[in-house]
């Protein structure tokens, strides 16, 4: 059951980040090389989300225990979610900023 729910967090976080960028994208507030890797970094947290295996292998590589690969991979898919929009309230901030220097 947790499996599932980590699994339709990432996937909906990941929706949310890339429609949220490709908005961006398309009103001119982000450029196309920064759409193209907050897409791909998205895809990827979807393709770990959905193969939990991969993280659990590596923990479990680690000494970690077999049950927190999929806490750690919820944990690493809301950072992201972080810092993508951090990164997005840095640019609204910046764009600002240049609107007021120029005038």
């Amino acid at each position: 059951m947790f499996l599932l729910i980590a699994r339709v967090f990432a996937i909906v976080l990941a929706l949310i980040a890339i429609s949220k960028s490709y908005v961006d994208f398309r009103g001119r507030k982000e450029s196309p090389q920064m759409f193209v890797l907050w897409t791909l970094i998205w895809i990827g947290i979807v393709f770990v989300a959905m193969f939990p295996d991969l993280v659990t292998a590596l923990v479990s590589a680690g000494g970690g225990s077999v049950g927190i690969g999929t806490f750690l991979g919820m944990v690493i898919v809301f950072l992201f979610f972080l810092v993508y929009r951090m990164y997005v309230r840095m640019e609204a901030i910046e764009q600002k900023l240049t609107v007021v220097v120029r005038e």
